[in-house]
């Protein structure tokens, strides 16, 4: 009976052992069956093609459902808050990369701007100072007579507006003329002739300089003295350029005409017509034009009469004593001023 008994229950044992083994692979295969579960964001969605299958009555199943989504909604939102604190931590580092590299050009960027728009004042360099003479310049000799310049014309601007009012009474350039007029220019001496072109008038008729030049008669000599406006206007070369082509118009009406080419006079030190800008108006580019002026007329045969050399004083300015507005343009002339101007004139000649 022992060993019966032992037998029995080594049967029952494994019966139950053979029960237990298939109720876990019926549970486990139903396990496998059901469908899985994909995540986007916070929302879940099965994969399969398939009808969901009942889970219902399945508590085993459904506890492990429970925890396979309990525990993929915790990775989901794991993998969310860090990709979340990734991105936020990346969007506010490039502002403070970009604020960072902009801080720190836009400074550089200043300064260069202020070191190009910032000059110095206009200042005549020494060799302004000890000597203005210029190659090819007539000489100093005797002084003629004022009857020398009977057949003479002087062509200006304001500067030489004031000489002809100065000549006038005086009477030291014996019948000479003038066409003079505010704000000429070799370059607006070319335009045509309107009613705000600045020409001079001859007999009370503003016409273009050549033309009053040919109707006048016993012309041998034409004292030109242009520059001033067209280093403000069109630079040095523009105003050469100009200058020359004035002087070609001149030619052509009057062939038999002698060109005589007077220098810029200089400007007061102060004065609120010069400026520091590179190539504009100021003591350093009126004597380089007048070398330029020098130049053309040694090429073309005219001769240059450089009366600028005497009205510079010791710091290579206008001297006071000859200008007679100091306190604003500071370049036109007082009766001293013009008075060594036809100093000049009468000891500078062929």
């Amino acid at each position: 009976m022992g060993n019966k008994k032992k037998a029995v229950i080594t049967a029952v044992s494994v019966l139950l052992c053979l029960c237990l083994t298939a109720l876990t692979v019926i549970v486990l295969k139903k396990y496998r069956e059901k469908p899985t579960l994909k995540t986007q964001g916070q929302s879940k969605e099965y994969v399969s093609d398939s009808v969901t299958p009942e889970l219902t009555g399945q508590s085993t199943e459904s506890a492990t459902e429970s925890a396979t989504e309990s525990a993929t909604e915790s990775v989901t939102e794991s993998v969310r808050e860090s990709t979340s604190k990734s991105t936020s931590e990346s969007a506010t580092k490039k502002p403070e990369t970009t604020k960072s590299e902009s801080s720190t050009k836009k400074p550089v960027q200043t300064t260069k701007k202020a070191e190009t728009t910032t000059k110095k004042p206009y200042k005549p360099s020494e060799k302004y100072n000890t000597s203005h003479a210029i190659a090819g310049s007539l000489p100093k000799k005797k002084a003629v007579s004022g009857s020398w310049f009977d057949d003479a014309v002087f062509v200006g601007d304001s500067v030489s507006l004031k000489l002809n009012m100065y000549e006038s009474s005086v009477d030291r350039l014996g019948k000479a003329r003038f066409l003079t007029a505010g704000s000429l220019s070799a370059t607006n001496a070319l335009w045509d002739v309107s009613d705000k072109s600045v020409h001079p008038k001859y007999k009370g008729k503003k016409q273009k300089v050549e033309k009053s030049i040919a109707q006048m008669s016993g012309v041998k000599k034409v004292y030109i003295m242009l520059g001033m406006n067209d280093i403000n206007a069109v630079g040095m070369n523009g105003g050469i350029k100009n200058f020359e082509k004035l002087c070609n118009n001149i030619l052509k009406e009057s062939p038999n005409v002698q060109i005589y080419v007077q220098s810029v006079t200089p400007l007061i030190k102060g004065s609120k017509t010069a400026s520091s800008k590179e190539g504009r108006l100021n003591n350093k580019t009126i004597f380089e034009y007048n070398k330029k002026l020098a130049a053309l007329a040694q090429k073309r045969g005219w001769y240059f009469v450089n009366v600028a050399e005497v009205m510079y004083d010791k710091e290579g300015y206008l001297k006071k004593e000859y200008c007679s507005d100091p306190d604003s343009m500071g370049l036109h002339f007082t009766n001293a001023g013009c008075k060594a101007w036809i100093d000049y004139l009468l000891t500078h000649t062929p």
